[in-house]
């Protein structure tokens, strides 16, 4: 159903995730170890998000005003940023970017 998602190591020790029309570089400090580990959590998790967001597509347009049923990690996290402009049109799609990368950054750490 998806192509795989696509990790590629990059300069300067940055990591290059790309899955569909997501895209994350990223890059963690510490000793060599540590990262290696830190870059394999972020791509195992990394290959999950799209096919997660893709299952929950039509909740994800549903504008934030109609209380959208969502029941991913990543998608929660995409309403919740958008619950404090619900007076507007918005759906919670405005706030994968950052949730995604914060869903990321959680499975590093």
């Amino acid at each position: 159903m998806f192509a795989p998602a696509h990790v590629q190591a990059l300069s300067g020790g940055r990591l290059h995730l790309s899955h569909g029309p997501i895209d994350i570089v990223l890059k963690a400090w510490g000793g060599v170890q540590a990262r290696r580990a830190a870059y394999l959590r972020a791509a195992k998790r990394f290959a999950t998000i799209l096919p997660e967001l893709c299952e929950e597509l039509g909740q994800l347009r549903t504008p934030v005003s109609e209380r959208p049923v969502l029941e991913g990690n990543v998608t929660r996290r995409m309403l919740e940023a958008c619950l404090p402009f619900r007076g507007i049109f918005l759906t919670p799609m405005a706030a994968v970017a950052g949730a995604v990368a914060d869903e990321i950054l959680a499975h590093m750490l």
